[in-house]
C-alpha cells in the first residue's frame, strides 16, 4: 500500500503531465527533421557540399520553437516525476525509498527484455545506416532514379554519410545497453541522453510517417505520386517509417533497462 504525503496534489501531477505531453507532442511534429537539418548544415559548412539542403530549407523560427518545446516538455516531465516521488516519500532524484520501493533493476524479470531490445535496436540502426552509406558510396539499391541525389554524390554529402553515422551511433548504443557496457571515459549520462534524443526523433518520424501511410491506405489522404518521392523507391518509404518507430521504441526500452542496471548508489539519498 503506497501512502501519499499531505502535500500531494493530484491536480499538480495531472497538470504537469498534460503540459509535458503537449509540449513534447508539439515538438514531435518536426523536431526530428530540425535536429537532422542542423547536423546537415554543420556537415555542409565543413565539406562545402550542400547535398539535399537546397530542397530542405530550414525555418529557423519554427525549428527553434520545436526544439525549445522539447526541452521545456522534458523539464516539465522531470519536475512532475520528482514532485510525485517526494509525495510518495521516496528520493526525488532516484525514486528509491527506505522500505525497498524504487522500481525495477537488473535483478528483476524486465532485465532480459530490455537487453533483447538493445540488440533489436542495434540491428535496426545497422539496416538504416547501411542503406544510407551505400547511397553515399554510389549504390542504387532502393532508388528508382540512380541520380536521385545528384551527379556528384559522396559519403560526406549532407543527408547521406551523416545519417549513416547516426545509424552507427544507434548500433553502438543498442549493443552497449544490451551488454551494460560503455567506455570508462564516457559518463553514463551521455549514452542515456543520446538515447533520449534518438528515441524522440525516431518515434516522432515513425508515428508521422506510419500514420500518413495508413491514412493513404484507407483513402483519407492522397498517396504521393512517383515524382514526389525524389527518385527513392516507394517500398523504402513504406518500410522506413515502421522501422523508425520500432527503432525508437527498442532504443527507449533498452535505455531504461541500462539506467536501472547501472544507476548504483544515489548521491542524494545514499540508497542503492
Amino acid at each position: 500500500m503506497v501512502s501519499l504525503t499531505s502535500s500531494y496534489r493530484p491536480a499538480v501531477v495531472a497538470g504537469g503531465w498534460i503540459a509535458a505531453g503537449l509540449l513534447i507532442g508539439y515538438s514531435a511534429t518536426g523536431v526530428a527533421f530540425d535536429i537532422l537539418l542542423l547536423i546537415m548544415h554543420g556537415v555542409s559548412l565543413l565539406s562545402g557540399d550542400t547535398g539535399m539542403l537546397g530542397l530542405m530549407d530550414m525555418d529557423w523560427l519554427l525549428s527553434g520553437s520545436r526544439i525549445a518545446a522539447l526541452v521545456a516538455g522534458t523539464a516539465a516531465a522531470v519536475a512532475t516525476m520528482r514532485y510525485r516521488r517526494r509525495a510518495l516519500g521516496a528520493c526525488a532524484r532516484c525514486g528509491r525509498a527506505a522500505d525497498g520501493r524504487g522500481g525495477p533493476d537488473g535483478r528483476h524479470g524486465l532485465s532480459g527484455y530490455t537487453r533483447h531490445a538493445g540488440y533489436a535496436c542495434a540491428l535496426l540502426a545497422a539496416a538504416y545506416g547501411g542503406l544510407k552509406a551505400q547511397w553515399g558510396l554510389g549504390g542504387t539499391f532502393g532508388l528508382d532514379d540512380p541520380r536521385a541525389f545528384g551527379d556528384d554524390v559522396h559519403l560526406w554529402t549532407p543527408g547521406l554519410g551523416d545519417t549513416a553515422v547516426l545509424g552507427l551511433i544507434g548500433v553502438a548504443l543498442g549493443i552497449g545497453f544490451a551488454r551494460t557496457w560503455t567506455p570508462r571515459f564516457i559518463p553514463r549520462w551521455m549514452p542515456l541522453t543520446a538515447a533520449f534524443v534518438g528515441s524522440v526523433m525516431s518515434i516522432s518520424v515513425g508515428l508521422l510517417g506510419t500514420g500518413m501511410s495508413v491514412a493513404a491506405g484507407l483513402g483519407l489522404l492522397e498517396p504521393p505520386n512517383h515524382g514526389d518521392l525524389g527518385g527513392v523507391s516507394a517500398w523504402v518509404f513504406q518500410g522506413i517509417y515502421p522501422l523508425f518507430l520500432t527503432w525508437g521504441l527498442t532504443m527507449a526500452v533498452a535505455a531504461v533497462g541500462y539506467h536501472y542496471r547501472t544507476r548504483g548508489r544515489c548521491a542524494a539519498c545514499g540508497l542503492g
